[in-house]
């Protein structure tokens, strides 16, 4: 007779899954390990840029083959190690990014250098009080006036630098430009202009564009350079026929030139600053960066000091000049009551600047409409 089996108690715990203790540490872990990678691939791109540009113009042979070892190198280690002996291609990005970063922070700015001949006068001011008239003065010293024709190339113009004085009470407008010399439309390049009342100026706008301080033989511009510390920063300060022909005439850009709405006051305070600026550059050089002192986010910097609520330098029209005029028309800073495809066809000047023919004022002629 078959004897039956009495019945097995079970233990619930047994039969219901329990939560891992062990699944949480592993999240967190791999959180921390995409973490640390994603950090890890940033120093080693940051460090095979650097070594790219450590030429003052060109990249040479020597330089190619430094980022190529490392762009090379540190992947075959963390291949090799991926396993044991993770701490060796650890190692070796800690010591690169070692040497990569006290190189940086040992390059210093300089105005000793052989600068191509439209920036090698720095503008400088001389500010003063005439107690006697109560006039607010400035001196503006090496006002550039380049002259570029549809015929040049390059930077090449006259050379022609002046100095006058300006009496801020007669200041009156403020204008902000747009080159669009890409057609990335996020890329742009910014600058301001003002204008005084009628008198007996050479110009009666001044433009103010914060540049990278090129040398002789450095023909072009690299963003990706001006990461590196690779350029000085200058505050060109010039008559709009200069700063507006060349971009133009010469590089046959887009440029719109829109009125800002901005109370005398305010213009006066953004000149100061400005003037106040070119002034500390000329005794203190400065190197230009492309994302934390460039043309746009330095124009930002001086508006912000009249502005009750300061532009977040994380706006898009910050971060990519070419919104620059969206995020102005927005905030209200450009004077129209446009919508901003009709303001920015109103106020494109470079077609006008095209067609100048010398016989009439400059500035009046490219604001007739």
């Amino acid at each position: 007779m078959k004897q039956e089996r009495e019945p097995t108690l079970h233990n619930n715990s047994q039969l219901s899954p329990r939560p891992d203790s062990t699944t949480g540490k592993r999240i967190t872990a791999t959180l921390l390990r995409i973490v640390a990678g994603t950090i890890g691939i940033a120093i080693w791109l940051w460090c095979i840029g650097f070594a790219y540009s450590l030429d003052d113009n060109n990249p040479t042979w020597i330089t190619r083959l430094i980022a190529l070892a490392i762009a090379v190198a540190i992947p075959i280690l963390v291949i090799r190690f991926r396993r044991h002996r993770r701490w060796i291609p650890l190692t070796a990005l800690v010591i690169v990014f070692a040497i990569s970063l006290t190189s940086f922070r040992l390059m210093k700015p300089s105005h000793d250098r052989e600068w191509s001949i439209p920036q090698a006068q720095l503008p400088y001011a001389d500010i003063q009080f005439d107690a006697a008239s109560g006039q607010n003065l400035v001196v503006v010293n090496n006002i550039r006036a380049f002259r570029y024709g549809p015929s040049a190339s390059g930077d090449r113009g006259g050379d022609s630098h002046y100095n006058d004085t300006y009496d801020l009470e007669k200041l009156e407008s403020v204008w902000f430009g747009v080159d669009r010399f890409t057609d990335v439309e996020p890329l742009a390049h910014t600058f301001l202009s003002f204008g005084f009342e009628e008198g007996s100026h050479r110009t009666n706008y001044l433009a103010f564009s914060v540049e990278t301080r090129r040398e002789k033989d450095e023909l072009t511009y690299s963003p990706f350079r001006g990461i590196f510390n690779n350029y000085e920063i200058i505050y060109v300060i010039a008559d709009e026929q200069d700063v507006l022909a060349v971009r133009s005439n010469v590089r046959e850009n887009v440029v719109q030139l829109y009125p800002v709405r901005a109370t005398r006051d305010q213009a006066r305070a953004m000149l100061l600053d400005m003037l106040q600026r070119a002034n500390s550059i000329r005794d203190n050089p400065e190197f230009y960066h492309t994302l934390t002192s460039n043309c746009t986010n330095n124009i930002v910097s001086h508006t912000n000091k009249v502005l009750d609520e300061p532009i977040s330098a994380w706006q898009q029209g910050v971060v990519f000049p070419g919104y620059s005029d969206w995020l102005a028309h927005r905030l209200g800073i450009i004077d129209t009551d446009l919508p901003l495809a009709e303001a920015r066809e109103k106020f494109r000047i470079d077609q006008r600047v095209k067609v100048y023919d010398g016989t009439s004022d400059f500035s009046k002629f490219i604001r007739e409409r």
